[in-house]
């Protein structure tokens, strides 16, 4: 897994940080701490959650946790 892949769907995230192209969308968004949970351990905080993640869990937490939990 390298910085620019998403931890929970292992998508590319889009970081625009990584691509050295200045600010990225990642630094504005909200990652909800339960999104944060769904991400194993070791890889927390090593790579970006992608948007279309953080927005399908936004959009239902629940069928989210159920599709990518464990």
């Amino acid at each position: 897994m390298t910085a620019r892949t998403c931890p929970i769907c292992k998508q590319d995230n889009n970081c625009g940080l990584h691509a050295d192209a200045g600010p990225c969308w990642c630094v504005e968004v909200e990652v909800p701490g339960a999104l944060i949970d769904l991400v194993p351990p070791e890889l927390q905080r090593k790579a970006c959650i992608c948007l279309s993640c953080i927005e399908a869990f936004t959009e239902d937490p629940k069928l989210f946790a159920a599709r990518y939990a464990g």
